[in-house]
């Protein structure tokens, strides 16, 4: 999922001997005391955190009944729902299920927009909302898998729709803060630097109310240059999550789905170049998500025929290879091209669209560079650990396609002659995954792939056929979990078809 940006409105109160509840703004500032209360926990106590960001929640709902056209009361109820359903640490302690919480958020939503239609940050979170209902639509895997993904582009077509509407409202505002900045200097020029509050931005009403007894007043930041590339990284970030739908389900997208998508990342391309001149410290960020979608959108045509592999090897190529990017010293940037690269082997497995000898080449050579691009990663100063135990996830994914490639419909001579000790890369980079990941079912996902790696490595020389019940029983999550692993395993085409015969 494309990483939530919080948009959210910085409320100070002047201290309280006593909680009293009798105005919204009283609501507000007791919400606020439980969301400060939240984020302190968060990092230490999960469980603890999420009970006061309830309690927070509880209190801004109970403003709400009693003064339902609170657009402060509104807004922040439904931003904490957002970051309560989407935060990696609170999502793990919800007592609902996701898509319950989500359509909650969602629901507060859809009332705050209707509060005040035009408010940027409203229409920003709302399209965050919708991503990760299109996101967790996506996931199903059910007999009606199809359908959900269809529905997930329409909620994503959705989501991109506020988008934009939330940038238009930005840009204008831009626009008026540029010129608020340029009377400023004016004013100041004529009169020597003596400024008051006729031009203070502070002292404006779209400032916020500021109570004359401080009590209670909302500061609003102006719009820069920043918060307008942070929107379009987001849209960029949606049309990704999109063509990755796409790709999956070629068929879940109406006709006209495709060169939709082109003509609006064309759009967004050059918009995002126009705001970044003189951004020097944003361009790889933004290099970054165009690279993403690209290679996203590149899949998805080759999937359903609309580019050939050439192009789509071309294109893919060049969007990594950008001076912005700066590849070689970005973790970011190397893992995504190996993803990239991963994810271009799969379509050419899955599409039989040329000479079959110069497509096993060409995937035993994209093959071998995302590997090359993770070890560069993984030998970077500073890395993260939880990027560190990807880098080995991954390479264990790229080995272990190199030794399916050795059996049938491939078999690659250079993967035949060298399936095992590929086999046993795999193995050795798996269980490194296992012991650095710091998520237990990645850990267990890792642990069950290493030993499947190591059963390949004497099924590669014909020492060891079909039965794998040793292997599955000694699953900690149970063998039909395993069973489930392996069989995804297969679909992936990761190991070979004949494995489970």
């Amino acid at each position: 999922m494309t990483k939530a940006k919080s948009f959210s409105k910085q409320a100070k109160a002047k201290p309280k001997k006593e909680q009293k509840l009798d105005t919204a703004d009283d609501y507000l500032s007791a919400g606020v005391d439980f969301e400060e209360a939240a984020g302190k926990w968060r990092a230490g106590d999960a469980a603890k955190s999420i009970r006061f960001f309830q309690r927070a929640l509880d209190v801004y709902g109970a403003g709400l009944e009693k003064f339902p056209r609170s657009i402060d009361l509104a807004y922040n109820k439904a931003r904490v729902q957002l970051e309560v359903a989407t935060h990696p640490i609170l999502v793990v302690q919800l007592r609902q299920p996701l898509k319950q919480v989500l359509e909650e958020a969602l629901r507060s939503h859809q009332y705050a927009l209707q509060l005040d239609p035009d408010n940027a940050d409203t229409l920003f979170n709302t399209s965050q909302v919708l991503t990760a209902i299109a996101e967790l639509m996506a996931s199903d895997e059910g007999d009606d898998a199809a359908s959900s993904e269809a529905e997930a582009i329409k909620v994503l077509r959705e989501a991109l729709e506020l988008q934009s509407k939330c940038l238009s409202v930005q840009e204008r505002k831009y626009q008026e803060f540029l010129e608020q900045e340029r009377i400023a200097n004016e004013q100041e020029e004529n009169t020597g630097g003596d400024t008051t509050a006729a031009t203070d931005p502070g002292n404006s009403p779209e400032s916020g109310d500021a109570e004359e007894d401080g009590e209670w007043f909302n500061v609003i930041e102006p719009v820069t240059r920043d918060t307008l590339i942070d929107t379009v990284l987001a849209q960029l970030g949606t049309l990704t999550t999109l063509c990755s739908i796409m790709s999956s389900s070629p068929g879940a997208a109406p006709e006209h789905t495709f060169p939709w998508v082109e003509e609006l990342s064309t759009s967004l391309f050059e918009k995002v170049q126009t705001i970044s001149r003189d951004q020097s410290d944003r361009l790889q960020e933004i290099a970054l998500a165009r690279a993403n979608l690209v290679s996203a959108l590149l899949e998805a045509g080759y999937k359903s025929g609309k580019i050939d592999v050439e192009t789509y090897k071309r294109e893919r190529d060049a969007a990594f290879s950008t001076a912005e990017l700066q590849l070689e010293r970005s973790v970011d940037g190397l893992i995504a091209n190996a993803r990239s690269l991963l994810a271009f082997n799969s379509a050419l497995t899955d599409v039989n669209n040329g000479d079959a000898e110069s497509q096993s080449t060409l995937r035993w050579n994209v093959l071998t560079a995302s590997i090359a691009n993770l070890k560069s990663a993984s030998a970077i100063l500073g890395i993260s650990h939880d990027d560190l135990a990807t880098t080995h996830l991954l390479r264990g994914d790229a080995s272990l396609y190199l030794c399916a490639m050795a059996f049938p419909p491939t078999l690659h001579q250079t993967a035949v002659n060298t399936a095992a000790q590929n086999a046993k890369n795999a193995e050795v980079y798996y269980r490194n995954a296992s012991k650095l990941s710091q998520d237990q079912e990645e850990k267990d996902i890792a642990s069950l792939k290493s030993a499947v790696a190591q059963y390949l490595q004497t099924y590669s020389q014909g020492q060891a056929h079909g039965d794998l019940g040793n292997l599955l029983n000694a699953s900690p999550r149970g063998q039909g979990w395993a069973i489930s692993q392996l069989e995804d395993m297969v679909a992936e085409n990761l190991v070979p078809q004949g494995l489970l015969s």
